[in-house]
């Protein structure tokens, strides 16, 4: 009788860390699994990427963006998930050092990026120039662009000029995009059909300009052709 009554108690204080044991395997698990999926998608999107590639900058590749967030996951939560299951007290140690160096790393960006916000913008506007450049040469790029404008109702880098750097869109080209911009410019109805030459021949003219988020982006409500 005595015997099972300590195994009872045994068997009770153990449930709670055994609990706790479990969940914290299960956590570290699905991020792992994450950072792996994260990590996959980055590698396909690379070696795509490099078969057509034009821009020289790697802040413009996202999937250059995805390795490195994977492997941080990946690393990160394989050592979350071996302290669990070894149950090692120095892995877990180093498991919540790295979860705070990661936290801290952040907030010194965000800090460092609004203490320095002139540059952080000139820094993005003239990569956004950069990839205007090969805008239809990178389908990444390209997608990315597209999804932004359309989102944030902007256009361009700085403003909608910037789309004359484009060998396509400058206004000495040759062709129905010479002096336009990408129809992902337009603010239009979602119930309108999509008018992709909505952008014709605007980068000459004078429009009335739209203050849109917090790059100094700017959208415009392009006239559709004559």
């Amino acid at each position: 009788m005595a015997g099972s009554t300590e195994l009872i108690t045994e068997a009770q204080n153990a449930s709670p860390h055994l609990l706790s044991h479990l969940c914290c395997s299960f956590c570290a698990g699905d991020k792992l699994l994450i950072g792996a999926l994260v990590l996959s998608v980055g590698i396909y999107a690379e070696v795509e990427r490099q078969k057509y590639k034009t821009l020289e900058s790697a802040f413009l590749a996202p999937a250059i963006i995805l390795i490195l967030l994977g492997v941080i996951m990946f690393i990160v939560s394989f050592i979350g998930v071996l302290a669990s299951l070894r149950d090692n007290l120095c892995l877990l140690q180093a498991f919540m050092y790295i979860l705070g160096i990661c936290l801290i790393i952040e907030l010194i960006g965000g800090v460092v990026a609004l203490i320095f916000r002139n540059q952080t913008i000139d820094f993005l506007n003239d990569n956004i120039r950069r990839g205007i450049k090969n805008y239809y040469d990178d389908l990444d790029f390209k997608n990315i662009m597209d999804f932004v404008q359309k989102e944030f109702k902007c256009c361009g880098g700085e403003d909608y000029r910037d789309w004359s750097k484009n060998q396509y869109h400058d206004c000495s080209a040759p062709g129905p995009l010479a002096c336009g911009v990408p129809y992902t410019c337009c603010i239009r109805n979602t119930t309108e059909v999509v008018n992709t030459m909505c952008g014709y021949r605007t980068i000459d003219k004078e429009v009335m300009l739209l203050q849109s988020f917090s790059l100094r982006k700017v959208a415009l409500p392009v006239p559709s052709p004559e």
